[in-house]
């Protein structure tokens, strides 16, 4: 391409032994001698025919400017005699616009042009600023200890906008100067070339971001029908499943609280399954960054998520295994607390000390699950203690004191009724097993303590000392010495 003071005049192909760039770079040194030498007048360029070198010359008195190839004309497709004519008019129009544009008077008045755009891209910037402070002063007051969507505070808000606000004036700003630049370097004829890259720099973005959009439009309309589709069809399943979890329609072996936790399984692979059909269509998934991009996050993901996926697995598995609920009381290996939070990854419990205590789901899976509550609910939650006597009591006045004091305990229930097991008969004494049915799970720890405080009581009452026989021989050899 020949380009003269910035301005591209026309294409010309390699010759025999010189390159394209190598030839135009010649011809537009010779266009500038010829258009700073007055003595060459553009109407007095002519065209020469040499048939020896197949070829027609524009030549400008002896000088001789530029020669045009018969093969040129196959190459770029035009008909010989226009292609000649194109180029004499842009070589004539070329030094006209040179000579013009270097004249006194278009450099004074280029001049003044240039000090009048550089005083209105400094205005500009004034008001833009100007504006910019007033908008984030309006913005303060109005959003000022305000809570948007219950979410997202005032504060937080206003953060985000100045950032915004920044970004766009800096965007705004670099984009008036380089269009102030590209206009006062145009004015002149020297720093024209420059302008003219300027130009390319400020709007070559802008230009193949418009031509790149056009031509994934089609793909654009492909992915959003694709999106549609999806939004439609988890609207059908999402609605499935509310009135599942509602008890409108019933499954028989499906749970109501599995509805949620299946809808969003079933959104997920609905989402993956949509993108995996719309990803050739996303512009520049075919690029090899992306697919570089691509693989790299894979590779990070398959190496960190792990522990992650375990995670996950095992908090699908229990969803449908359901061994609590929030709000039970379980004991989870030797954690004992009310379930507070239960996600796919993890579980949160509370424990009777206040202590909130986060469990990974694999741990959960892997390790012993104990609920309170739905043993409570069934009658079928049983407290116990042990206690030893001695062979010198019966059994039935001990099994008369513990039940007496089951009865008494305040959390403990009649029905079913406490019973006492006699676990062992060791050598000196008896090991008596007072158990008791409760319903409040909460309250098992104040429950054992009172319990204890009853049992004290009521062998205190009767008479009956709860010590070891060892220990009871070992103290009356101390009194009788």
């Amino acid at each position: 391409m020949v380009v003269f003071t910035g301005r591209k005049l026309f294409e010309v192909p390699a010759a025999s032994i010189v390159s394209a760039e190598k030839r135009a770079e010649i011809i537009s040194e010779r266009l500038l001698d010829i258009s700073k030498s007055y003595r060459h007048k553009p109407e007095e360029f002519r065209v020469v025919r040499d048939d020896r070198v197949k070829a027609t010359v524009i030549m400008s008195r002896a000088v001789y400017i530029i020669a045009t190839w018969d093969y040129e004309s196959d190459i770029l497709e035009i008909d010989h005699q226009e292609l000649v004519e194109t180029r004499l008019e842009a070589v004539r129009q070329a030094v006209v616009e040179y000579r013009k544009g270097v004249s006194t008077g278009s450099i004074i008045k280029g001049s003044i042009f240039a000090v009048v755009a550089a005083v209105l891209f400094v205005i500009a910037i004034a008001v833009i600023s100007r504006l910019r402070r007033r908008l984030m002063g309006y913005l303060e007051k109005k959003l000022a200890g305000r809570t948007l969507l219950k979410v997202v505070s005032g504060e937080g808000v206003m953060a985000f906008v100045r950032v915004v606000a920044r970004l766009a004036y800096l965007v705004v700003f670099i984009w008036l100067l380089l269009v102030t630049l590209n206009f006062i370097l145009a004015l002149f004829p020297w720093t024209r070339g420059i302008a003219y890259e300027i130009f390319d720099l400020a709007t070559g973005p802008l230009r193949k971001f418009g031509k790149s959009f056009v031509e994934v439009i089609p793909s654009l309309f492909f992915i959003a029908f694709i999106v549609v589709v999806a939004v439609y069809v988890l609207r059908g399943i999402r609605f499935f499943f509310n009135e599942i979890s509602k008890g409108s329609i019933t499954i028989k072996g499906f749970y109501p609280d599995w509805a949620n936790p299946t809808f969003n399984i079933i959104r997920l692979l609905v989402i993956a399954f949509a993108f995996i059909i719309a990803f050739p269509y996303i512009p520049g998934s075919h690029s090899s960054a992306f697919k570089g991009v691509s693989v790299f996050i894979g590779i990070l993901v398959s190496l960190g998520s792990s522990s992650a996926m375990a995670n996950f697995i095992s908090g699908i598995i229990m969803i449908y295994m359901r061994p609590f609920a929030r709000g039970d009381r379980v004991r989870i290996g030797e954690t004992i607390g009310d379930v507070i939070d239960r996600t796919i990854l993890r579980t949160r419990l509370l424990t009777p000390k206040n202590e909130r205590v986060t469990i990974p789901n694999s741990q959960v899976l892997s390790g012993q699950i104990i609920n309170f509550t739905s043993k409570a609910a069934i009658k079928d939650l049983i407290l116990h203690t042990t206690v030893t006597i001695g062979y010198d009591v019966p059994w039935r006045d001990v099994h008369k004191i513990l039940l007496d004091a089951a009865k008494e305990t305040e959390n403990l229930i009649d029905d079913p009724e406490p019973f006492v097991l006699q676990k062992s008969l060791q050598d000196f004494y008896v090991e008596y097993e007072v158990n008791a049915y409760t319903k409040k799970p909460r309250r098992i720890p104040a429950t054992y303590s009172e319990l204890h405080q009853n049992i004290q009581d009521k062998f205190n009452e009767a008479g009956v000392e709860i010590l070891s026989p060892h220990y009871r021989m070992q103290r009356q050899d101390d009194q009788g010495s």
